[in-house]
């Protein structure tokens, strides 16, 4: 058979379902050395071809492509394969894919990675069940999920290894597994497998249900903090229906917790405030305290969001005494600087200060890195309001540097804002712009509609400055349009620097001489 064959077998019939085709079982010893006529028609000469490739591997060969099928990603590595077939050595996993992709049923789809067209995995994953059966199936599924889910924590452990009391601990499994202590190693295998594991949770859902909440809770830091939440939404929820389905409301209400997160983000505070709520009742129902304070916390913090600072300020007080009465210190320290965001919004900036301080404090103890970012940033907003402009430039740099050795994408876009508002303050209007309009770029792609409003509005008080009065409404008026839609106490702002635009200008009065 001519090397290209197959693949424009594949080509010719990429939008047949596979159970259209002619079934064509890999039984003979023997075949001819081109395909078969299969009467023009290329469906059957596809399963032809499927089987005439099979049957010439060998017995190690074909049991990886078997098993390659079950794979729910688009694509799969060596440890993935040693992990479907047990395979001890992850080398001579890899030398079976590089023989599958030499008769072209596997592609090469990066450094080290195999993909499968649609067809030939449904091709393989029928041989799997007639030839493997049920019972090895499910082992090999096991063994892969296994894989992915100790990987995962063992590069969020590398990553983040203050807050690795958020995730579960995860044993090592029996097959080969990647070396992931070094962060950049971690982040590349975290950022290069975001697709399969979002694959894999899915697939988990359905008949594996720890390993979807576990690899939930064990992603959640690192998706909520580089922005994916469209990732992020599809793995939490997976891991929420898993847990409805077996009863785990302990999971459910993580999980639930972790889309309000998202929702909040994302300016959803409506859906936001539902998923909180339904994750308090149900950590209320267990006894779990950490739990109750953090929905009270979440909840807390959308009130402020929306300028409805007393009740706000009730509840976090409430949260601080929870988390203080369960010895939980870094919940202590979360909801120190949430009430020093209420005391800033409400102009109170000595206790803000010092609830900020308290809890920069805390979160140093810890080496809590993205929340000793967020702390100073927070400290930078304390300068920004009081016209401390160079102290809030110092603070809103520090937390950026911090921000982007962690990855924390999702705060970047507040501390750039901040600062871009401290350089303005201090009359240095075209570096303003330029950190204004960098937060908006990336408060775009993360989806964060409260930072893109922000970064709006300062762009709109820069070019004002900047003698561009026209550039200055249309960033104002985008402004508006997001704040008030979230809801949001600044969108007042916004209208007031808008009727400034639209009034006369002052002409002095002069007396005749």
């Amino acid at each position: 058979m001519s090397p290209g064959v197959l693949m424009w077998l594949l080509s010719a019939s990429r939008h047949r379902p596979l159970a259209e085709f002619t079934i064509v079982r890999p039984d003979p010893p023997h075949a001819p050395q081109d395909l078969p006529d299969a009467g023009g028609d290329p469906a059957t000469a596809v399963r032809a071809a499927f089987s005439w490739s099979y049957r010439h591997l060998d017995p190690a060969a074909a049991r990886v492509f078997r098993l390659a099928g079950l794979h729910p990603g688009a694509d799969l590595d060596a440890y993935a394969a040693a992990a479907l077939t047990a395979s001890p050595a992850v080398a001579a996993a890899g030398r079976l894919l590089g023989r599958l992709a030499r008769a072209y049923l596997v592609h090469p789809a990066g450094p080290g990675r195999y993909g499968m067209h649609d067809l030939l995995r449904g091709y393989a994953a029928e041989l799997a069940a007639a030839d493997d059966g049920e019972e090895d199936c499910r082992a090999a599924l096991t063994r892969l999920l296994d894989h992915y889910l100790h990987t995962a924590a063992a590069a969020m452990d590398t990553l983040y290894p203050a807050e690795g009391h958020h995730w579960p601990r995860v044993p090592a499994p029996d097959t080969p597994a990647p070396a992931v202590t070094d962060p950049a190693a971690a982040r590349a295998w975290l950022d290069g497998h975001r697709a399969v594991l979002v694959a894999v949770a899915a697939h988990a859902a359905d008949g594996w249900p720890g390993h979807a909440t576990r690899l939930s809770a064990t992603l959640a830091h690192y998706l909520y903090t580089t922005g994916c939440y469209a990732e992020a939404i599809t793995i939490h929820g997976c891991a929420r229906r898993a847990a409805r389905r077996c009863g785990d409301q302990a999971a459910e209400a993580q999980a639930l917790t972790r889309l309000g997160d998202v929702d909040l983000r994302q300016g959803r505070y409506p859906q936001a405030t539902s998923h909180f709520r339904q994750a308090l009742a149900l950590y209320r129902a267990a006894g779990d305290q950490a739990g109750e304070a953090r929905a009270l916390g979440n909840l807390a913090l959308i009130e402020a969001q929306q300028g409805r600072y007393p009740q706000a300020a009730r509840r976090q007080r409430q949260v601080l005494a929870l988390f203080r009465a369960i010895g939980d210190r870094a919940g202590e320290a979360v909801a120190l600087a949430r009430l020093g965001e209420v005391d800033l919004r409400q102009g109170r900036y000595c206790q803000a200060s010092v609830h900020f301080q308290e809890a920069l404090a805390l979160f140093r103890q810890a080496g809590e890195r993205v929340n000793e970012a967020y702390a100073l940033a927070s400290l930078g907003e304390v300068d920004l309001r009081q016209g401390r402009y160079p102290q809030a430039t110092r603070h809103f740099r520090h937390a950026l540097a911090l921000l982007r050795q962690t990855g924390d994408r999702a705060d970047e876009a507040r501390a750039l804002n901040g600062l871009g508002e401290a350089l303005l303050g201090d009359g240095q209007t075209g570096p303003a712009r330029t950190e204004h309009a960098t937060a908006l770029a990336l408060a775009r792609r993360t989806g964060d509609k409260d930072q893109q409003a922000r970064a709006c509005h300062g762009l709109g008080q820069a070019c004002l400055a900047a003698g561009d009065p026209g550039q200055a409404r249309r960033h104002w008026q985008h402004a508006l349009t997001l704040y008030t839609r979230l809801g949001a106490p600044e969108a007042d702002q916004v209208r007031a620097s808008l009727r400034d635009l639209d009034r006369p200008p002052v002409i002095p009065h002069q007396t005749p001489r």
